[in-house]
């Protein structure tokens, strides 16, 4: 029998185990992992900014931003191979030693720049950067720039290829618009252009089904199962397809700069216009051969939206763009309201999976709504902006000529389908891919063709801005085929880059007449459409679910991430984050915004602790939830500051009491399980530095054991 002493030892180690479930546990505030500072419901409002101010300004290699790691290094020289040439700046003027550092380390000066404290070395292998970056007072090494007489600028403009003032552009996120096929419907194509080689898959001549052009009498008739190749006598046609997916290959074979944004994706030439143009005209008949033209190829292209066409692979079947770049004036006093013949054919290729890009038009401010074509309700109508002959977007101004919005009302108490266009892009001094119209001794009407020609004519208007947003559309589909024509038109609105004040608040926060949601960014919209595709959800996003992000502040310790929801056709049930595709859990709310009627909108946040998040950079998600559906999702990047590597950190008491316990238990459970033979007051005494006692029957002290350890 054991004494009670050690009996009432192994019961307090055995129920210590037990005191976590018998207690009351203790409530965990939300805040303690870094989620969210602030409990569920309660109120936060977006904080100011801290005031800018000039003074003690730190050196200009300490705040750069062509540096974000602050390795010495420029950014876009961190991933180049092979030679580059390149400058070095110094935090100092240039001495005699780094004149002797340079040499001995084979570099040769080849230009010195006081005025910067800097040199230029030349070419040296990419690799060498690392090492040059660590001499004595070097603060920068940097690639030299190209220097470019400037051409074509559209495609750098929009962000589709890359350029000095946009380093990365949506072709290096590994899109050229492969297997994405656009119908160009228009005046023709002459796709033996050196840059259009190659793009033909199908192709149908409208004209000759309507009315009796020339070339189809001499031809006796078309082909309409896509089997035909038209031509373009008139350069419109070429011109916009050069802009939308030229590939820059030149007359003599070498590679020019005039891409098109999409420079691998392929034609679908609709011909619907003659070697004249398209009017207007005086004689009505002609107007009427031509209306007919027009509305014949629509039709042609959705019926012929999913062809298995001849002797192509599959990846180039079907029709997966309508670029449009002309338009119907009205007859009526004013512009359309979308709900004519030609408006509403655009809205039944967009419903039918077909997406059209379509021109605003020529008509300027002074618009009464917009014509024709440009008036659909479901369409992306581009507006068309001067980029000033220069890449970069800051100097961009609406063109003079470009029509403005809003379209007129058509009466269906939905006031949001007035409001086009929805995007712009250059459309001002476009540098064209040449037609056989515009090369000597070539003659459509008598068989020659463009195989020869180059790029040298210029021309502007919005027709040369859509095919820009054309080809940013066939880029956006090859990113991501399972997005729809509306979720399309939603993600090139809410990747613009906005510009001009709101034209319509009381509708919507962001919409201007001028731009539309503002200038179309390739890079961002191509970025989206992958990740979107990662989430794996598209058949959940409703473009009627708005969700726009406001401010990202990182200061004082704290991370806020503040947007705002609202739901177009219906209330919005919650927003929700996650981050780095974790669970998602639901932001906080604030007051309402000021009123915009009734699209008024509530601000979110989600505000985060650094110190709690993992080192380095982590990927928030922000979406807003209405039933079943979802918006587009609000993407920021924040930067953890914690040193576990795992997302949240844990406490290190929770740690410490959790291993305290699990050692309490392991040896209540080793205790119960020995007997009395000894074994546990030989445990017990060296516990507590005594010798063991030995127990007679009984639970009598031999004595002269104790009489032993006594004397000892």
């Amino acid at each position: 029998m054991q004494p009670k002493p050690v009996n009432a030892l192994l019961c307090v180690i055995m129920l210590v185990s037990c005191t976590g479930s018998l207690a009351v546990p203790s409530y965990q505030t939300i805040d303690y992992y870094g989620v969210q500072l602030i409990d569920e419901g309660q109120t936060q409002m977006i904080p100011n900014q801290s005031p800018v101010t000039w003074s003690e300004q730190a050196p200009w290699w300490e705040t750069t931003a062509l540096d974000a790691d602050r390795n010495g290094i420029h950014d876009s020289l961190q991933l180049a191979e092979g030679p580059v040439n390149v400058g070095i700046s110094f935090s100092r003027e240039v001495t005699d030693q780094d004149r002797n550092n340079l040499a001995l380390a084979g570099y040769e000066i080849h230009l010195e720049l006081p005025v910067v404290d800097a040199v230029l070395i030349g070419a040296v292998d990419a690799s060498d950067v690392y090492d040059i970056a660590q001499f004595d007072g070097v603060v920068m090494v940097e690639r030299y720039g190209s220097l470019i007489f400037y051409g074509d600028i559209q495609t750098p403009a929009v962000k589709a290829k890359n350029s000095t003032e946009y380093p990365v552009g949506a072709w290096d996120l590994g899109v050229s618009g492969y297997g994405v096929n656009i119908a160009l419907t228009d005046t023709g194509v002459d796709n033996e252009h050196p840059g259009l080689s190659g793009k033909f898959v199908a192709g149908y001549d409208a004209v000759c089904f309507v009315h009796s052009d020339p070339q189809c009498v001499l031809a006796g008739g078309r082909e309409d199962d896509g089997s035909f190749d038209p031509d373009d006598g008139n350069q419109h046609g070429t011109a916009c397809m050069g802009m939308a997916a030229a590939t820059g290959i030149d007359a003599d074979g070498s590679q020019s700069q005039f891409y098109g944004s999409a420079p691998n994706a392929s034609l679908v030439d609709v011909r619907i216009g003659t070697d004249v143009g398209a009017g207007p005209f005086e004689n009505y008949l002609l107007e009427q051969e031509f209306y007919e033209s027009a509305m014949n190829g629509l039709q042609w292209i959705i019926d012929h939206r999913d062809d298995a066409w001849p002797g192509t692979e599959e990846a180039n079947y079907g029709i997966d763009i309508i670029s449009l770049s002309w338009g119907i004036t009205s007859h009526e006093n004013g512009g359309s309201d979308g709900t004519d013949m030609h408006s509403r054919i655009l809205d039944e290729a967009m419903l039918a999976g077909v997406t059209v890009s379509n021109a605003a038009g020529n008509d300027g401010p002074d618009n009464d709504g917009l014509s024709g074509m440009s008036a659909s309700s479901l369409s992306i109508t581009v507006a068309a902006t001067d980029d000033q002959n220069t890449v970069d977007r800051t100097d961009d101004t609406i063109a003079s000529y470009s029509s403005r919005g809003p379209r007129r009302d058509n009466g269906d108490a939905n006031p949001l389908d007035e409001l086009v266009p929805e995007v712009s892009a250059p459309g001002t001094n476009i540098i064209q891919a040449e037609g056989c119209v515009s090369s000597g001794g070539c003659n459509n009407f008598l068989g020659g063709d463009a195989s020869d020609n180059t790029y040298t004519g210029r021309g502007s208007g919005t027709s040369y801005a859509t095919p820009a947003v054309t080809g940013v559309i066939a880029l956006v589909m090859e990113a991501n085929e399972n997005l729809t024509p509306l979720q399309i038109k939603e993600v090139l609105k809410q990747t613009a880059e906005r510009r001009g004040e709101p034209s319509a608040p009381d509708l919507d926060p962001y919409w201007n007449r001028d731009f539309g949601w503002g200038m179309v960014d390739a890079h961002a919209a191509v970025n989206l459409a992958f990740h979107l595709g990662e989430m794996g959800n598209e058949e959940s996003i409703d473009p009627s679910v708005q969700n726009h992000l406001l401010n990202l502040i990182d200061s004082n310790g704290t991370i806020n991430v503040t947007g705002h929801s609202w739901g177009q056709m219906s209330s919005i049930d919650r927003v929700e984050f996650r981050i780095d595709g974790g669970e998602w859990r639901e932001t906080t709310y604030s007051s309402e915004l000021e009123d915009i009627g009734p699209l008024t909108p509530f601000l979110w946040h989600v505000i985060l602790d650094p110190s709690k998040i993992g080192k380095g950079s982590h990927m928030i998600e922000i979406r807003a939830v209405s039933g079943d559906s979802v918006s587009l999702p609000v993407i920021v990047t924040v930067n953890g500051t914690s040193t576990s590597s795992d997302e949240f950190s844990v406490p290190p008491l929770v740690i410490a009491l959790v291993a305290s316990v699990f050692i309490i238990w392991a040896a209540s459970v080793i205790l119960v399980r020995i007997r009395s033979d000894g074994e546990i007051d030989d445990i017990i005494s060296r516990l507590f530095g005594t010798k063991s006692v030995d127990f007679l029957p009984g639970g009598v002290i031999d004595a002269e054991l104790l009489e032993e350890d006594g004397k000892k």
